[in-house]
């Protein structure tokens, strides 16, 4: 009888086990439910692919081609080293946004349509193939951003090295300017505004404002934008982690042995 009773309790553990890995696993396969905007005065430093935050600047202003409410928002282009799944995109302001086109200190309210794609880029014609566009509401923020703006994804995307790909950012109302290096600080990659065409000159009059256009036209002077594109952790790391609640798991049935 006491022997049916440890069989039954051993099957129970079991089954507690199984549930508990189950949760864990499922709790890393699910994302986020949409693209959302976060806020922070520090660079990121954790699941960085492709980066340039060293030089802040500031870099030769170009008001017509800057700002994320341009006719061909700006953006920055970057490769990858190995096979990555991005789910975040950071971008730093350079101080100078409002959410109103209006003659006093006007922040962000919440109700702005941010959008933000990541492409595959043509290297001969510049032509963007968008591989995600998403668009986030909710961020409400002061006047004169003048720090990073993180862009998490609802899903990842998956990039491989070898090819040459691109993020834009655009704001349906008001405005945000972005910093940008005083240099050719990227070596793999330029700033660009996402236009009509790769000759278009940018700014409000060239091509449909507040539209991803499917071009890349470099902007002048070399600068690149200060942006940091991020990683989900990876598969090696989550396993980890589940290994270790499976631990504890087990040692608390050691504990009531």
């Amino acid at each position: 009888m006491k022997k049916h009773s440890n069989s039954k309790s051993r099957t129970s553990n079991n089954n507690r086990i199984r549930l508990t890995a189950a949760v864990i696993v499922s709790a890393f396969a699910m994302g986020a439910s949409a693209a959302t905007i976060t806020e922070s005065a520090t660079a990121p430093s954790a699941n960085i692919v492709a980066s340039q935050l060293a030089d802040l600047g500031p870099g030769t202003f170009d008001g017509g081609r800057q700002y994320a409410d341009n006719g061909g928002p700006p953006g920055q282009t970057f490769t990858v080293a190995s096979a990555t799944l991005v789910n975040a995109i950071t971008v730093m302001g350079r101080g100078d946004s409002a959410g109103g086109y209006t003659s006093q200190a006007d922040p962000m309210t919440g109700a702005e349509i941010w959008g933000i794609q990541i492409s595959q880029v043509n290297t001969s014609t510049g032509a963007l193939t968008p591989l995600d566009t998403e668009t986030a509401t909710g961020f409400a923020a002061p006047i004169n951003i003048n720090n990073y703006l993180t862009f998490t994804l609802s899903a990842p995307v998956s990039l491989t090295p070898g090819n040459t790909y691109a993020l834009s950012i655009d704001i349906n109302a008001g405005w945000c300017g972005f910093a940008f290096s005083a240099a050719d600080a990227y070596a793999n990659g330029y700033s660009f505004n996402n236009n009509t065409s790769i000759a278009n000159p940018g700014g409000n009059a060239g091509g449909t404002k507040d539209v991803f256009n499917g071009f890349a036209a470099p902007m002048p002077a070399n600068n690149d934008m200060v942006f940091a594109v991020r990683a989900v952790p990876e598969p090696a790391t989550l396993a980890l982690v589940g290994l270790g609640g499976l631990g504890l798991i087990a040692a608390g049935k050691r504990r009531r042995a």
